[in-house]
C-alpha cells in the first residue's frame, strides 16, 4: 500500500548551470544577429545597446558558469560540462563584442578624419 505522506526524492539540480547555459545561448543568439534576435532586441551591430546586451549576457554566463562548476565539484551536482561550455561561449561572445566595438569606433573615427569633422 502506498503511504500518501511519503515524499518523492529527486536528484538535486544545479540551477547555476542552467542559468549559465541560458545566458550563453542568449549571448550567442544576439551576437550572431539571427532573425529572432533582430526582432526581439532591435539588433543593430556596433550600437551601444547591442554591445551592452551581449556583454551582460556573456558575463552572466561566465560568472554563473564558474559558480556552477564549483557547486558541481563540491556537492556532486550535475551540469559541470554545461558550465564549462557556457564559460567558453561567454568569453568568446564577450571578446567578439569588444572586437566589433573597437572596429566600429575605428571606422567612425576614420570617417570623421576623412571628411574633416575632426581637425
Amino acid at each position: 500500500m502506498i503511504d500518501m505522506g511519503e515524499q518523492v526524492r529527486t536528484q538535486p539540480e544545479n540551477r547555476a548551470a542552467a542559468l549559465s547555459m541560458v545566458a550563453a545561448l542568449t549571448a550567442v543568439i544576439v551576437a550572431s544577429g539571427s532573425m529572432w534576435a533582430s526582432a526581439a532586441s532591435f539588433y543593430m551591430p556596433a550600437t551601444f545597446g547591442w554591445f551592452v546586451l551581449v556583454e551582460l549576457t556573456a558575463l552572466t554566463a561566465v560568472v554563473s558558469g564558474h559558480v556552477a562548476r564549483r557547486r558541481a565539484k563540491r556537492q556532486g551536482l550535475p551540469g559541470r560540462w554545461w558550465a564549462l561550455a557556457s564559460i567558453v561561449a561567454g568569453w568568446v561572445c564577450a571578446l567578439y563584442a569588444g572586437l566589433v566595438m573597437v572596429v566600429a569606433v575605428g571606422v567612425f573615427a576614420g570617417f570623421a578624419v576623412l571628411f574633416g569633422v575632426v581637425h
